[in-house]
């Protein structure tokens, strides 16, 4: 409303201007008329002013993942007293991302991830259950959502600097994190270096293995990384990555069992420290018939014994202007944990039967099929996606994933 009264009193004062002027020179003005050249029409910045600092939206995208799971472990209590257990579970999750420019500097993006899981985990109002099993409320479905924003601002040309803010809230459990990151550009724009600080607080539910509530208990995550990408030349790209990460306190769900010696199930016990380093690096090469490779592998180790390979491959190719498809590969291979056991001994001061600290290896087969559609001016593009991923390890879990994204550009 500012700005049509603007532009309606900008039209009044010419309209005045034009009433009160001489009667010679409206004469020469008509003389002349015919060979005048066409009036230039005012632009928006001298109409409205300079731009402000609004918020302008940029993207928004919806995306909707399923995910499958079936197999069995042996800290689950759901089979034979000793194990392995059902570790059966379908979890629905739906996810929105919003990103807005504010001004030539400032970026938000923020992404609202809503979980709806079957067989996650045990019920906080363990006061209703009919018998002391953490079966009963633990095959449960369960609601999560989060709330995830990031703001970017840009220093310079070459300097960002990002503020991250995230909490995640479900029944049993309550999670924030909050970020610091920059990234910085040298070498004429063929090198970026990048920066981020991460801690995360978790506050949650501390059950028995029989299901029954002792409080709250809780743990934090400390994580720094640097890393850098390098353009080699025109088609070709690298980036090296490495994370330092430093947990303490409660380090498990609390209500995981170990089959023990006795022929009975005791509590999962786990030290209340973890020391964890990953290094990553990744490939993108350009392919002349219009296509390209990414190619990743990722070390990582812990001071609980575990040390990790995992190398991904991804192919795209382009089939159209507008469509894209791409295949995916993706090996994992672990070491178990020093003290990772199916059997324990009832005076181990650690122990814990759960089959992702176990030694295994792991297969990812998947694909997806991105559309992008050119639209008019106000909305520049519209975006598809579908993907599905197979994923399965030789301690018997797999994993179905479904995947429905759709996005508009602005």
């Amino acid at each position: 409303m500012k700005h049509a009264v603007r532009a309606g009193v900008a039209l009044l004062a010419c309209a005045v201007l034009l009433s009160v002027g001489s009667s010679s020179a409206r004469a020469q003005a008509d003389d002349t008329a015919t060979n005048a050249a066409p009036a230039t029409p005012f632009s928006d910045s001298e109409i409205f002013g300079p731009p402000s600092d609004r918020l302008k939206l940029e993207s928004v995208t919806t995306r909707i993942t399923a995910f499958d799971q079936s197999g069995y472990g042996y800290q689950s209590q759901a089979g034979p007293l000793l194990g392995p257990g059902s570790e059966r579970t379908t979890i629905l999750e739906p996810i929105t991302e919003i990103v807005a420019t504010q001004g030539e500097r400032l970026t938000h993006r923020v992404v609202i991830p809503v979980d709806i899981v079957t067989a996650a985990s045990a019920d906080a109002l363990d006061k209703y259950r009919k018998k002391p099993d953490v079966l009963s409320h633990a095959s449960r479905y369960n609601e999560a959502g989060a709330i995830d924003w990031t703001a970017t601002y840009k220093t310079t040309a070459t300097t960002d600097v990002s503020i991250r803010s995230a909490v995640h809230l479900e029944e049993p459990l309550r999670s924030w994190n909050g970020s610091l990151s920059a990234t910085q550009t040298i070498a004429d724009g063929d090198a970026t270096l990048s920066e981020s600080l991460l801690e995360v607080f978790d506050w949650f539910d501390h059950f028995d293995i029989l299901g029954f509530r002792h409080g709250r208990t809780q743990r934090s995550t400390t994580t720094g990384s640097f890393g850098i990408t390098q353009i080699l030349t025109e088609t070709t790209a690298v980036a090296v990555n490495y994370g330092l990460s430093v947990q303490k306190g409660e380090l498990g769900n609390t209500w995981n069992s170990v089959p023990l010696a006795n022929g009975k199930r005791g509590a999962e016990q786990l030290p209340t420290e973890r020391v964890r380093h990953a290094a990553v690096a990744r490939v993108s090469q350009f392919l002349p018939w219009n296509g390209a490779l990414h190619v990743y592998y990722r070390l990582y180790h812990d001071d609980w014994g575990i040390t990790a390979h995992s190398v991904e491959g991804e192919l795209m190719q382009r089939i159209a202007p507008f469509l894209y498809v791409s295949g995916l590969y993706r090996f994992h291979h672990q070491t178990g944990a020093e003290f990772f056991t199916t059997l324990a001994p009832t005076a181990a001061q650690y122990r814990t039967a759960d089959s992702d600290l176990a030694p295994l290896d792991a297969d990812t087969i998947g694909g997806r099929v991105v559309v992008d559609v050119p639209l008019d001016a106000r909305t520049k593009s519209l975006h598809f996606e579908a993907g599905y991923e197979r994923y399965f390890r030789s301690n018997d879990l797999q994993v179905n994933v479904l995947t429905w994204e759709t996005g508009y550009h602005f």
